[in-house]
């Protein structure tokens, strides 16, 4: 049995279509999730069996260290004496550890060269990325490349390669065929990587926005403390709102004009989906991102004046989708195959 543990959103997505492969060949696993974001909503949307396991260890540095050991000693609890030959994750730092006290061999996932490594080089029997972020700069910030496995492509192509756009998604949540549907994911306020400089670039678009007609503007909470901020730091109107209800994220990307997000992977779904994308992360850029850049599919915003340059109306709407590899076979391979 191969245990996957999600502790955020998009590894619901990116795992989706490995679990269905493993299913058609007979091979059994196991989910651990916790509940942060939209993550618990989402397993439940797709039908996935789970185990909801710990909490969101929230802002504090002292707290995430304590939750650090108190999730990972709760998964051991849980998974010790259960068949597991191997675990699997995309980043997840309390599931290398559980595996590691198990004597679990683990496999993690991850795309962004510049988090924190020092757990996963240490914990983590393999560090599965993409082929193109170079040697050098995994050797800079710091990883074990004796660890490293490498994948050609994109995550976000392991799962993109089966998106089959639904015609009336429109409909489904109240939005204009006619208007120009803006989705915005806020930069992430609580990860080791937040930068408030994204917050006032945020605020600077909706306050923009906020005097646009015809364009319908969507919001995605991370959690309810950038939601809090937004309510609290701004006067929206009758055309921005919230995400009011769990839906299929990529429809929401695929139907939406423009996506300005703080987050990388969203980011990067909307560009291969051919969605016009702009990112305000102000974090040290990743590699992945810089490949896209260079192929102008994402545009950064790094200040109010690249926010005065975005037309929301007059832009071209042609969507040309950029998924060049099928990875689902190859991953799973790869993750079954591995000693």
């Amino acid at each position: 049995m191969i245990w996957f543990d999600f502790d955020n959103s998009p590894h619901v997505q990116i795992f989706r279509p490995i679990l269905k492969k493993l299913e058609s060949i007979c091979i059994d696993y196991q989910i651990t999730a916790r509940d942060f974001a939209q993550t618990i909503n989402l397993l439940q949307l797709y039908n996935l069996d789970y185990k909801e396991v710990g909490y969101y260890g929230g802002k504090n540095k002292l707290s995430k260290i304590f939750n650090l050991f108190t999730r990972s000693q709760e998964l051991i609890k849980f998974i010790k004496g259960k068949n597991i030959v191997k675990a699997v994750n995309h980043g997840s730092r309390t599931q290398v550890i559980a595996a590691r006290r198990l004597g679990i061999k683990s496999i993690v996932m991850m795309d962004y060269e510049y988090t924190e490594n020092r757990i996963f080089n240490y914990f983590s029997d393999y560090i599965l990325l993409p082929q193109i972020i170079p040697d050098n700069r995994l050797k800079e910030t710091g990883f074990n490349l004796r660890k490293i496995l490498r994948y050609d492509g994109l995550k976000e192509e392991i799962y993109l390669g089966g998106f089959i756009p639904e015609e009336k998604f429109r409909e489904s949540i109240n939005v204009n065929l006619k208007d120009v549907l803006v989705t915005i994911r806020p930069p992430s306020m609580t990860s080791n990587y937040h930068n408030k400089f994204s917050e006032k670039i945020l605020l600077n678009i909706l306050s923009r926005l906020t005097q646009i007609k015809d364009v319908t503007t969507i919001i995605v909470p991370r959690t309810v403390i950038d939601k809090k901020f937004i309510e609290t730091s701004i006067r929206l109107t009758e055309n921005i709102r919230f995400l009011d209800k769990s839906v299929d994220g990529l429809q929401l990307l695929y139907a939406s004009d423009i996506c300005i997000s703080g987050g990388g992977t969203m980011n990067r779904e909307s560009a291969l989906l051919g969605t016009k994308t702009f990112s305000i992360f102000t974090g040290k850029k990743p590699f992945v991102d810089e490949y896209l850049e260079r192929k102008e599919l994402i545009s950064y915003l790094k200040d109010e004046s690249d926010v005065k340059k975005i037309n929301f109306i007059n832009y071209c709407k042609d969507k040309k989708v950029n998924i060049k590899n099928n990875l689902v076979d190859k991953i799973t391979d790869l993750i079954i195959n591995i000693n």
